[in-house]
């Protein structure tokens, strides 16, 4: 028998080129995703031919190929694609977000392969599985849950007698209609599973870390999450040992040392998760790893054992910083112990990830208040992310139930379904004709509160923090309060960009236009004349205005090793989007005032800053003196090595004469030495030893002179 898995198309949700052309958004969307991976594992260890199609590396593919105007046609290719693997079962993955996509691509290879058997699993198909059946005949069967051990006997089933009335969690049709077999029991022995069959894909070549499955099952009971319908609430962990195994065999494949552990709740026994940190101290191996944990399963001393033991990130699951909505989404946690909790992860040199979420039926406009000091809070801490996202109703969850007679559809519900700025019209269609299937896509009631007020200000919240981190975080102390000061920038906003709404008004925060708007608001805002946000609007209008580096003549150009001798033709450069700023400030004491919530005295100087793309969402620049900051501006990936020497000698004088060379060879040197430039080589235009009528004998003298 022949199996071909199928991954869930996450990366398709990407429809706008700036979107799926970003490094980042492939990155994340190519992750493996493991429940897939483990399955093809368990069927290769059974001995049936199995292949995985990775539908969101096809996807960027196919947009690379085809352009934006031809993505509505992905899933015909894609499901030629998988059609050609020619197997006897297609399997499957699902997640909510793209969840009508896949129902689409089970529909085109049914009608390619109509003798194959389609089987669906995965978190969202485990708990819409009799009405997929119901709705979509292409689908044959859905696997609920936990499917390791239940999938060899629906394989055994599906080639011998066909009593699938026998397989415990499969969902399926009969004479009598749509069958639902009783749940399967929860996987007890977690180490007994084969590993993950990365060799399928590509997925880990080149990659900087591997996700790895640490443990299954969470204890809580959030009126929100559905977690619990898939890995139900029995708590599980693999052995620190098979842990371990499973590191060094993906470190010796992939080079990889650095882990993210899934577990939606890793820290509820503290005895285990000391034991399993002790085993990595104890091992010696330094891979580095992150998890998730609840704050109040955690402390001082439990997470600087962690960081010892290599733990370099934690995701908090805080939701609301409210006090009444922690009790009334059944989280119950203490908003001022995560507030704590953050901190000591930020002493102990370990990075937070500080999830939060807003449009609770609930909620009122204080409890989001107090939801943004939460995300404040966390934004002024260097080493954490706050997430803002907006309440989606997942299928059959506690909130879904109670309020899906109430749900409205609109252009933007939430991100948990990225909704780009086109969605495909035959999504649309299904999303309509079945919200019990698709609820993620539609709005909860907020009669409290304006929905189209959350949306925007979960844009601006993250958009913002992204971009301009710590003039948000000023804006916010300098006005005592974000929340307020957004409401108020609303009003400006709608004065300079009005009527958009949607996926465009989402559009807007990602572009330059929102960055000049809103420092163009505080400088006109009372706030703007508190010193740190006087000092930092001036620097990010600087950093907006300041020049990027023209690369284009290094598109066939090679970077040159540290330890490469240099020409004077060659190509000295810095990063893309890195920029010089000037200041009259120093960034340093600003920032510092920022973190500490203290006031700024200014102290006027001259200051250079050099700052990187990647430098804006940690600290905003990094200082340099004049003479430094004069070499990276010159560095502009035009000029070669001998005009930027030239041009040194127009900025920089030096006495003696004959000293120059050697002085600007060592401020060069300097540059590159501290990452602020990089050095390139066009072969074709080095000739005989020579180029741009600079000799290179006396240049490498003076070099080996100024090493000496």
């Amino acid at each position: 028998m022949r199996i071909c898995l199928v991954n869930a198309p996450t990366g398709t949700e990407f429809s706008d080129p700036a979107e799926y052309n970003n490094k980042v958004i492939r990155r994340e969307s190519c992750l493996p995703q493991l429940g897939i991976l483990n399955l093809a594992a368990v069927t290769e260890r059974l001995g049936y031919g199995t292949t995985v199609y990775d539908s969101n590396r096809a996807f960027f593919s196919f947009a690379d190929a085809a352009g934006e105007s031809q993505l509505e046609r992905f899933a015909e290719e894609a499901a030629h694609q998988i059609a050609a693997a020619g197997a006897d079962v297609y399997g499957f993955g699902s997640i909510c977000s793209a969840y009508p996509l896949t129902v689409r691509l089970a529909r085109l290879v049914k009608t390619l392969c109509p003798d194959a058997t389609i089987v669906f699993g995965g978190p969202q198909a485990s708990v819409v599985a009799e009405s997929t059946l119901k709705a979509f005949p292409a689908v044959d069967f859905v696997l609920r849950g936990e499917a390791e051990e239940s999938l060899p006997l629906f394989l055994e089933e599906l080639t011998g007698k066909r009593r699938f009335e026998t397989v415990p969690g499969l969902a399926y049709r009969s004479v009598w209609g749509v069958q639902r077999n009783p749940d399967a029991p929860v996987i007890m022995d977690l180490d007994a599973l084969p590993k993950p069959a990365y060799h399928l894909t590509q997925e880990l070549r080149g990659e900087r870390s591997a996700s790895l499955e640490l443990g299954r099952g969470c204890p809580f009971a959030c009126t929100f999450c559905s977690t619990n319908d898939f890995f139900r609430r029995k708590y599980r962990l693999r052995s620190p040992q098979r842990v371990l195994e499973e590191m060094r065999s993906i470190h010796a494949e992939y080079g990889i040392t650095d882990f993210d552990l899934t577990h939606d709740m890793f820290t509820v026994d503290s005895k285990r998760v000391r034991a399993f940190c002790q085993h990595m101290v104890d091992s010696g191996a330094g891979y580095t790893w992150s998890c998730s944990a609840r704050t109040d399963c955690v402390d001082r001393e439990l997470i600087e054992f962690m960081a010892a033991a290599g733990c370099v990130g934690i995701f908090f699951g805080v939701e609301t910083g409210s006090d009444r909505m922690q009790n009334i989404i059944d989280k119950h946690l203490d908003v001022r112990r995560a507030h704590e909790i953050i901190d000591i992860a930020e002493r102990a040199g370990v990075r937070s990830t500080v999830s939060l979420i807003t449009g609770f039926p609930e909620e009122q406009w204080d409890d989001v208040r107090e939801t943004a000091r939460v995300f404040m809070h966390a934004a002024r801490t260097q080493g954490s992310k706050p997430q803002l996202n907006l309440l989606a109703p997942l299928a059959n969850t506690p909130i879904h139930l109670k309020y899906k007679d109430q749900m409205t559809l609109d252009q933007l519900c939430s991100d948990m379904s990225h909704q780009g700025r086109r969605q495909n019209p035959e999504d649309i269609a299904l999303i309509r004709k079945y919200p019990d299937i698709f609820p993620n896509f539609y709005l909860l009631p907020t009669p409290h509160l304006d929905r189209g007020l959350l949306i925007e200000l979960r844009e601006f919240m993250l958009m913002a923090r992204f971009r301009l981190r710590w003039l948000l975080v000023a804006a916010d102390q300098a006005a005592d309060g974000i929340l307020d000061l957004f409401v108020e920038w609303v009003e400006y906003r709608k004065s300079v960009f009005p009527g958009a709404v949607g996926p465009e008004l989402r559009h807007y925060y990602r572009t330059p236009e929102f960055h000049h708007d809103f420092l163009a608001f505080l400088r006109g805002h009372r706030a703007g004349k508190d010193p740190k946000l006087m000092v930092l609007v001036d620097f990010y209008i600087r950093l907006a205005t300041a020049s990027d580096p023209d690369l284009s003549r290094l598109s066939l150009a090679v970077e040159l090793k540290k330890d490469e001798p240099i020409t004077p033709g060659d190509i000295p450069a810095r990063a893309y989007h890195s920029r010089v700023v000037e200041l009259s400030a120093d960034l340093e004491a600003v920032m510092d005032a920022v973190i500490q919530c203290r006031e700024y005295e200014p102290q006027h100087g001259e200051h250079f800053y050099v700052v990187s793309e990647a430098e804006t969402t940690g600290h905003p620049g990094f200082e340099v003196s004049s003479h430094l900051a004069t070499v990276v501006m010159l560095c502009d990936g035009h000029r070669t090595l001998a005009q930027v020497m030239e041009s040194l000698s127009e900025n920089i004088p030096v006495t003696p004469a004959s000293a120059r060379t050697m002085a600007y060879e060592c401020l060069v040197d300097k540059a590159r030495s501290e990452g602020l430039i990089a050095m390139y080589r066009i072969a074709s235009e080095v000739e005989a030893g020579r180029l741009e009528g600079f000799s290179m004998a006396p240049y490498n003298e003076t070099r080996a002179a100024a090493s000496l």
